[in-house]
């Protein structure tokens, strides 16, 4: 038998591959945004911690003061040199400011208050310094700037990503107020997080390819399970049923439809799978074993059904049926009747006049001996005339007559076998109905039956004469 491919294996092994593919990507990202969440919240909290120790060193009222003015109290200075230590104490504070959005322009729009600077950027670089007062240009977008003055006039801080030519920073922003509640400031906080993509990535790279390795460990010897405890049994199974199907196809012979089952070791599902086809096939033959009976039954019983007991040509039945399937408009019938029987009857006996109908019967079969033959009545017999009994019937009516005169002129017949009928012939018109045609028909063997019985000149004196 010819070695079938594997698609069981094949699918299995593809599958596998996605699913760990999948399991992998959806894990690392899982981990990685987790992890994610995980140092982003703690970078709030860190934030958080700055932002509020340094607002509890403000005084917002004489830092309102200030602004207005742009005059450095010494309050003002105080607070300045302590977020400056604040910048040295924590090294990976990027940015320690305070700003005060003006409007929402383009340019123009965000007023420096503090901005804190480590001991070298405060006393020797100064270039780039920011002062009490100074308005940046194009540092702040319109938007920056509607974002800052939302801060201020809100109650929480609030937390950004935001990236510069300097890199990028994660931002905490708390609004200053004064002792009437209204926002003067806001205080913001920028911690450099360039580094923490970086350390994710990695994170995430190496999360990776820890759940990929453990994945493929673990589908590797899950495909080995499957092909030994799965693919291969089924295979087998496939290879009997296929067998079975093979050598069974269009078999009559109840006794060669057997299946051979694998041989499986295992009990599981695809023994008991195997135990079923072997249980279907067994049912499978005493299901053909009944329908061969019934067949046989039924075609004996059709034949019973549709075909005449005394002359074997087909019945009224199958006369009926059989006009119903014709279509063609080349078609005629031949209705022939036999002359007497009652008298044959009364005089000779009934099996004397069912031997004349069979004789009669006969006769018909061999002169139309291409077209179908039915008994429709007691002594009543149609013919369907089809193919070359259609193209010839004038002549085959000759040789039916002919062959009654014989057996009328034949001495050594009984009465009895010498049977006369009367045939009538009626071709089918264009549209014309089946029941119209036999109408025709039997008009016609009436029209013969009174042209045979004129010529008699004696009919009381021979029953079975013409």
């Amino acid at each position: 038998m010819k070695k079938r491919k594997s698609y069981l294996n094949k699918s299995i092994s593809i599958a596998s591959i996605i699913f760990l593919a999948l399991l992998s990507i959806v894990l690392s990202f899982a981990n990685l945004e987790l992890h994610r969440n995980y140092v982003y919240k703690n970078y709030r909290a860190y934030i958080t911690d700055i932002l509020t120790y340094i607002a509890d060193e403000i005084d917002a009222d004489d830092l309102k003061q200030c602004i207005q003015t742009k005059v450095e109290s010494e309050k003002y200075k105080e607070t300045l040199l302590f977020m400056d230590n604040v910048m040295e104490h924590y090294e990976d504070v990027h940015f320690l400011y305070a700003v005060t959005p003006l409007n929402t322009n383009e340019t123009g729009n965000v007023m420096s208050v503090f901005s804190a600077e480590r001991y070298y950027d405060r006393y020797v670089d100064t270039e780039g310094n920011l002062y009490l007062g100074w308005i940046s240009d194009d540092e702040y977008d319109a938007q920056g700037a509607a974002q800052l003055m939302d801060v201020m006039n809100g109650d929480s801080i609030v937390f950004f990503v935001e990236t510069t030519e300097w890199g990028t920073d994660y931002t905490g922003a708390m609004p200053i107020k004064d002792s009437e509640g209204n926002g003067i400031t806001v205080l913001a906080v920028d911690i450099d997080i360039s580094f923490i993509r970086e350390t994710i990535f990695k994170y995430a790279t190496v999360n990776f390819l820890v759940i990929a390795l453990f994945g493929a460990l673990f589908i590797t010897v899950f495909i080995m399970w499957s092909r030994k405890n799965i693919t291969k049994p089924i295979r087998k199974l496939e290879e009997s049923a296929v067998g079975f199907i093979g050598h069974s196809h269009g078999q009559r012979d109840v006794e060669a439809l057997n299946f051979e089952a694998p041989s499986l070791t295992k009990n599981n599902e695809i023994k008991s799978l195997s135990d079923a086809v072997v249980k279907m096939t067994e049912d499978i033959r005493e299901y053909v074993s009944d329908i061969i009976s019934a067949e046989r039954k039924a075609a004996s019983m059709e034949e019973l059904a549709n075909h005449d007991a005394l002359t074997g040509v087909r019945n009224k039945t199958a006369y009926n049926t059989a006009i119903t399937l014709i279509t063609d408009n080349q078609v005629g019938l031949a209705v022939v009747d036999l002359n007497y029987l009652k008298k044959l009857n009364d005089t000779h006996g009934h099996d004397k006049g069912d031997r004349a109908i069979k004789k009669l019967s006969e006769l018909i079969c061999n002169v139309f001996s291409h077209s179908p033959v039915f008994r429709i009545g007691g002594d009543e017999f149609v013919v369907i005339l089809k193919g070359s009994d259609l193209e010839n019937y004038q002549e085959l009516v000759g040789q039916f007559n002919s062959k009654l005169d014989e057996m009328f002129n034949d001495s050594s017949l009984e009465p009895w076998e010498k049977v006369s009928a009367a045939l009538g012939v009626a071709c089918r018109e264009e549209g014309e109905d089946m029941d119209s045609l036999f109408k025709r028909a039997d008009k016609a063997m009436y029209e013969r039956k009174k042209e045979m019985k004129s010529k008699l000149e004696s009919p009381d004196s021979n029953p079975v004469g013409r």
